[in-house]
C-alpha cells in the first residue's frame, strides 16, 4: 500500500517510515502536518492507499484533517487509521464520525500495526466498503423504483452525524477493551415498509429515508458517544458507550416524533411516511474474535422481537411497549 502518515512529532515521522517497512509497508510518505498533509494529497500524481493521522497536532488536528480529506473527491473511501496517545472514548468516537475507519494507540508495536494495516488491506481487498451516496448531489426526479444499488446493499449516506460504514462499526467494536465493552451497548433499528420504499420511491428519497433514520436516532439519543451504520434493507445498526442509557423504553415513540418534524438537509421534506422500530440494546460479546458478528447478530435479534411484539400489538394482543422495556 502507498501511506501517507502524518504525526507533529519528529521522531515519529522517522520512526514511522522505519516500523513500517519492518511491517512490510515501505512504501510511506510524512508530512508534519494538516497543511503539508492536504498539499501532498492534492498534488499526488497516484492516490494514497491508506491514511495515518495523529489526533493531536496544532493548528489541524487530526479529526479536523480527517473531516477535510473525506471532502476531496478521490479519498472519499480511502482507509484512514488514527494513531492516538488519548484512550478516551470520546475523541476516537468523534474521529470515526469525521471518517476514520480505526485506531491504534500510541506507542504501538511493530505487530499490531502490521495486523491494524492487514485489516486495511482487507478492506481495500473485498466488498465490504459500502457505497457513498449523497442526497444533495442525486437527481430529485429519478426513476421510481430504478436504483444501482440492491435493497440487501449497505448504503453509506454522506452528511449525517454519526452515521459510519458497516465496516467501520464492525472495526470500531472489534478493538474495544474490556474496560470499555463494559459500558458499551449494541443496538438494531429498522426503517419500516423498506421494501415498498425501495419499490416506489427514487433513489435519493430511498437515501433520504435512511438518512432521516439516523438523524432522527441520533437527535433523540443525542450522546456524542454513538455511532451507526447502515448495514442493507434499512436496518442500521448502532454502538452507544457511557455511564449510563437514555430512557430506552421511550426511545421509539420520541423517534418517530423526531420523524413528523424532520426535514432533510434543512430544504427538502420527503413526501412518504417514515417509522422505526428499535430492537432492544445489547452488551457485547468479551471473545474478540466473534465479538462483532455474535453481537452484530443478537443484536439483529432483539430487533425481530420488538417486531414480533409490535405485529401481535396491531392485531390486539399485547401492550406495543412490553418488548421495549
Amino acid at each position: 500500500m502507498k501511506i501517507l502518515a502524518v504525526d507533529d512529532d519528529s521522531f515519529m515521522l522517522d520512526f514511522l517510515p522505519a516500523i513500517l517497512k519492518e511491517a512490510d509497508f515501505p512504501d510511506v510518505t510524512v508530512a508534519s502536518s494538516g497543511q503539508e498533509a492536504l498539499r501532498i494529497l492534492e498534488n499526488a500524481t497516484e492516490p494514497f492507499d491508506c491514511l495515518l493521522l495523529d489526533i493531536v497536532m496544532p493548528d489541524m488536528d487530526g479529526i479536523t484533517l480527517c473531516r477535510k480529506v473525506r471532502e476531496m473527491r478521490t479519498y472519499r473511501t480511502t482507509p484512514i487509521t488514527m494513531l492516538t496517545l488519548k484512550s478516551d472514548m470520546v475523541s476516537i468516537e468523534k474521529a470515526f464520525a469525521a471518517g476514520a475507519n480505526d485506531y491504534i494507540f500510541k506507542p504501538f508495536e511493530v505487530r499490531e500495526i502490521a495486523r491494524r494495516l492487514r485489516v486495511t488491506q482487507r478492506m481495500l481487498d473485498t466488498t465490504e466498503v459500502a457505497m457513498r451516496v449523497d442526497p444533495q448531489m442525486m437527481l430529485p426526479d429519478g426513476e421510481r423504483g430504478q436504483h444501482v444499488f440492491s435493497l440487501e446493499d449497505p448504503v453509506y449516506v454522506l452528511g449525517i452525524h454519526q452515521l459510519v460504514p458497516p465496516f467501520t462499526l464492525g472495526n470500531y467494536l472489534s478493538q474495544l477493551s474490556r474496560k470499555n465493552l463494559n459500558s458499551c451497548h449494541v443496538f438494531c433499528a429498522q426503517v419500516e415498509d423498506i421494501t415498498t420504499l425501495y419499490a416506489h420511491c427514487t433513489s435519493r428519497e430511498y437515501v433520504m429515508a435512511i438518512a432521516a433514520g439516523a438523524r432522527a436516532i441520533g437527535r433523540v439519543v443525542d450522546r456524542p458517544q454513538l455511532l451507526m451504520a447502515h448495514i442493507g434493507s434499512g436496518t442500521l445498526l448502532g454502538i452507544l458507550t457511557g455511564d449510563s442509557l437514555p430512557e430506552w423504553p421511550h426511545i421509539e415513540e420520541d423517534v418517530q416524533r423526531e420523524l413528523k418534524t424532520l426535514t432533510p438537509w434543512d430544504q427538502d421534506s420527503l413526501d412518504i411516511p417514515i417509522s422505526i422500530s428499535l430492537g432492544r440494546p445489547i452488551q457485547p460479546n468479551a471473545h474478540r474474535t466473534q465479538r462483532v458478528k455474535n453481537t452484530f447478530d443478537r443484536a439483529i435479534g432483539r430487533l425481530v422481537e420488538r417486531q414480533k411484539t409490535m405485529h401481535k400489538a396491531l392485531l390486539g394482543h399485547t401492550p406495543a411497549v412490553s418488548s421495549a422495556r
